[in-house]
């Protein structure tokens, strides 16, 4: 886990220093654009460059944060941490005054810690 957020921290670095790249080009280019900005058009070909450019890369790190999710889920420590994580809410909510089958309802559509959101 720790590995992973390092891994999108790396990430999450390298698209900004890639995104300022354009802005960071010289003292000359920044001259000339503190004195004109760009115009709409010049915008949108300098956004669809910058995104165009970067697909590759966002593809490749979307692989490896599967694939560590993957490697992580597999692990039997990650099940048994997971069933504890459940246990503890359902004896929560049992002990908060919900019934038991009112704390199941609340256990199955409860999804478990994930760096996803969507993720059940």
């Amino acid at each position: 886990m720790k590995r992973m957020i390092c891994l999108m921290s790396v990430c999450l670095l390298l698209i900004g220093a890639f995104l300022a790249a354009p802005y960071n080009a010289g003292a000359d280019d920044q001259a000339a654009s503190a004195k004109k900005p760009p115009t709409p058009e010049e915008m949108k070909q300098i956004m669809d460059a910058t995104f165009g450019a970067m697909i590759p890369m966002m593809a490749r790190m979307t692989e490896v944060i599967v694939e560590t999710l993957l490697m992580e889920a597999e692990k039997p420590e990650t099940a048994t941490r997971l069933a504890v994580f459940k246990k503890n809410l359902y004896d929560a909510l049992i002990k908060q005054g919900f019934s038991k089958q009112q704390a199941l309802q609340i256990i199955l559509n409860t999804s478990v810690p994930s760096v996803t959101p969507a993720m059940k």
